[in-house]
C-alpha cells in the first residue's frame, strides 16, 4: 500500500497515498482504500485535542480509549500533544492499520505511551470495564453498533466521544435506517441537522441507562459530512432517570412552520396544529441542552494557546456554540419566516437584536448560517417583519 507523510498539530503521520482516494468531489472513500485517513476531520480533530486537555486538567493520569483508529490519528495526537495522559489504547482490527499505528507510534517517540491493539473493538471495550476516562468512537458510518460497550469501559464522570457520519438517516432521508440503528423517527425540515444530533444524543443515553450512566452533552456540533458529540458520563440510577425525562418529541407543522415540544419518552403526542394543519413528529430526542458553556469556553481557551492552521474555523465554530447554548430547542430560517411574511428577509443580527431588546432569547446558530435561535413565537415573528 502507498504511503504519504503528513502533520497534524504537532504530530507527524504515515498515511495511505491520499490521491489513491481521493473522489471527484474532493472527498475521500473509505472503500477505495485499505486503510482509511480522512483529512477533512482534520478540524474535528483538532477540537477534540483541546477538549481533551481541558479533561486533562480535571483528572490527573488521563487513560483514553481510540478503539476504531484507522492510522492512529486521533488517539496519537492526544499522546503526543495533550499533557496529562497517561495511557493511550489505539486499536484497529484491520493488519494493515495495526502496523500503520504502530509505525506513527514510533515516528512520534510514543511507544511507552501507547498501547496498540489489532482486535474487536467491541471485544476490547468489553474486556476493560472499566477503566477508561475517555472512549473515543470515530467509525464509518454509525457509532451505534460500539455505544454499549463504550458505556460499559467508561469510568464513572468518564466522556464518552463519538462522530457519526450517517447524517442522511439521523436527517431524515433515510427514516427506516434512522429507526433500525436508533429507536427514533427523524425528520426533514430546515432544522433537521439539530434533530439528528439530537436523536443521537438521546439513543446514547437511553443506552447509557443500562449502565445506569446518566450521559449530559458538553459540546454537540454539526460539521461537512459528520455529527461529533461528547457526553459526561454521571453514575447513577437517578441521574440516568432524570436525563430519560428530559427526553422527548418535537412536532412540526409543514403548513404554517410552528412547532410543538412533548416532553417524555412515552408522551401523548399531538395531532393537529393550531393552524389546522397535520404535525409530524420526531423522536424520542434529548430536548435539553446541548452545550455546556463552561467546558466549551475552556476548549476555546487552550485553542487559543495552539498554533493549529485550521484554528480560526475551530473558534469561530465553537464560539457560534456558547452563543446558542443557552437556547430552546430548534430554530428558525429567517428566510422562511421572511416567506411567511411576505418581506424581504431583514439583517440577522439586526432582527436578532430587535428581539433581544423585547426580552426573548435570540442567537445564530452553527447549524446554519440563515438558521435564528429563540424562544419568540413564530406568529409574533411573522407580525414583526410584515409590518
Amino acid at each position: 500500500m502507498p504511503t504519504q507523510f503528513i502533520t497534524e498539530g504537532a504530530t507527524r503521520l504515515e498515511v495511505p497515498e491520499l490521491e489513491r482516494f481521493r473522489t471527484p468531489a474532493g472527498d475521500y472513500a473509505p472503500s477505495l482504500t485499505r486503510v482509511f485517513y480522512n483529512p477533512l476531520m482534520e478540524l474535528c480533530r483538532d477540537i477534540s485535542v483541546s477538549a481533551m486537555q481541558v479533561l486533562a486538567k480535571e483528572v490527573g493520569g488521563l487513560r483514553i480509549c481510540d478503539p476504531l483508529a484507522g492510522v492512529g490519528a486521533r488517539g496519537l495526537r492526544y499522546a503526543k500533544e495533550v499533557e496529562g495522559v497517561s495511557n493511550v489504547v489505539l486499536n484497529d482490527r484491520s493488519p494493515e492499520a495495526f502496523e500503520l499505528i504502530r509505525r506513527n507510534a514510533e515516528l512520534n517517540g510514543l511507544a511507552r505511551l501507547v498501547e496498540v491493539r489489532n482486535e474487536d473493538a467491541n471485544a476490547l471495550l468489553w474486556s476493560h470495564r472499566p477503566r477508561f476516562h475517555v472512549v473515543d468512537l470515530d467509525p464509518f458510518g454509525s457509532p451505534a453498533p460500539f455505544v454499549d460497550a463504550a458505556c460499559a469501559a467508561l469510568v464513572n464522570r468518564g466522556v464518552l466521544m463519538l462522530t457519526a457520519t450517517d447524517t442522511a438517516p439521523l436527517s431524515g432521508t433515510h427514516a427506516r435506517a434512522c429507526l433500525r440503528r436508533y429507536g427514533a423517527r427523524p425528520l426533514r425540515t430546515e432544522y433537521c441537522h439539530e434533530l439528528g444530533v439530537r436523536i443521537l444524543v438521546s439513543f446514547c443515553q437511553r443506552v447509557g441507562g443500562r449502565h445506569e450512566f446518566a450521559l449530559i452533552p458538553l459540546l454537540a456540533h454539526s460539521t461537512l459530512h459528520y455529527f461529533r458529540v461528547y457526553l459526561r458520563a454521571g453514575a447513577g440510577a437517578r441521574a440516568s432517570d432524570d436525563v430519560l425525562a428530559r427526553q422527548g418529541y418535537v412536532s412540526h407543522c409543514h403548513a404554517c412552520g410552528r412547532r410543538a415540544i412533548s416532553r417524555g419518552i412515552t408522551a401523548e403526542l399531538p395531532s393537529t396544529c393550531e393552524c389546522g394543519g397535520k404535525l409530524t413528529h420526531a423522536g424520542p430526542l434529548w430536548l435539553g441542552q446541548l452545550m455546556d458553556e463552561a467546558f466549551v469556553q475552556r476548549v476555546i481557551a487552550d485553542l487559543h494557546s495552539r498554533d493549529f492552521k485550521l484554528r480560526h474555523s475551530a473558534l469561530t465554530l465553537l464560539n457560534r456554540c456558547v452563543e446558542e447554548a443557552d437556547g430552546p430547542p430548534t430554530f428558525y430560517d429567517i428566510h422562511e419566516v421572511a416567506r411567511r411574511a411576505k418581506a424581504p428577509p431583514p439583517k440577522i443580527a439586526d432582527f436578532i437584536a430587535e428581539l433581544k431588546g423585547r426580552g426573548y432569547f435570540a442567537s445564530r446558530t452553527h447549524f446554519s448560517p440563515t438558521g435564528l435561535r429563540t424562544d419568540a413565537p413564530l406568529g409574533e415573528m411573522i407580525r414583526s417583519l410584515a409590518k
